[in-house]
């Protein structure tokens, strides 16, 4: 396998010439330019070329395929992980805030902590459980300096769930709910009237959706 030699804007530009992008003015170039300057070549030639590939074993572009439409379609993901991402955001919070009023209400405000007060019954429970148990671990040391979890940890000894909902990620926040009990996943479920296993899916789904957002990744084809 050969290697990928650094390529300057203006090679990038003929080899995408030579592969049958209409590359045929200034301004054409002068804008194709600026959008490997901005978005790299990767990110936007890369990621969004494959609607536009007449033969892709040889990366050869359909006849009239301009960087304008490729750059056009990268708008169009940027904007649909925009409001993907606007909309979870929302659904993380409602998430966390019902899983913070929920738990500690039957468990008390310190025993997220605590194997009993977990789902045992489901398939490979004692791995999950422990898995999460230790994610949340995890995430209390890495953020010791975090003020508020300072502040909790060194005047109380413990980090009410409220609080630790900042720094769990929406993954993380997932997973607990898949490990509680099941009457106490239903309490959360029925505020959406849905059932617990249908939650179950959603976050599942929704944190995968999350991460691609979060990272830009393309969702267009997700």
């Amino acid at each position: 396998m050969s290697d990928k030699i650094f390529k300057n804007h203006n090679e990038l530009i003929e080899l995408l010439i030579k592969r049958g992008i209409e590359i045929n003015t200034s301004e054409d170039r002068k804008f194709a330019k600026i959008r490997l300057q901005h978005e790299g070549y990767y990110n936007l030639i890369n990621g969004y070329k494959n609607l536009f590939l007449k033969d892709a074993s040889k990366d050869e572009y359909k006849k009239g395929t301009t960087i304008n439409e490729i750059y056009s379609l990268f708008i169009f993901d940027q904007s649909l992980r925009e409001i993907f991402l606007r909309y979870i955001l929302k659904i993380e919070r409602n998430i966390k805030c019902l899983i913070a009023y929920e738990f500690p209400q039957k468990y008390g405000h310190d025993n997220y902590l605590l194997y009993k007060n977990f789902d045992s019954n489901k398939k490979d429970a004692h791995k999950n459980i422990m898995a999460l148990l230790s994610d949340i671990q995890h995430q209390i040391a890495s953020r010791g300096s975090d003020p508020s979890i300072n502040h909790y940890l060194n005047n109380y000894g413990y980090i009410p769930l409220w609080v630790l909902n900042n720094i769990l990620t929406f993954g993380q926040i997932s997973k607990f709910y898949f490990n509680m009990k099941q009457n106490d996943r239903q309490n959360i479920s029925k505020t959406f009237k849905i059932m617990d296993s249908e939650l179950e899916s959603l976050l599942k789904y929704l944190t995968s959706i999350r991460n691609c957002c979060a990272h830009n990744n393309r969702l267009y084809c997700f």
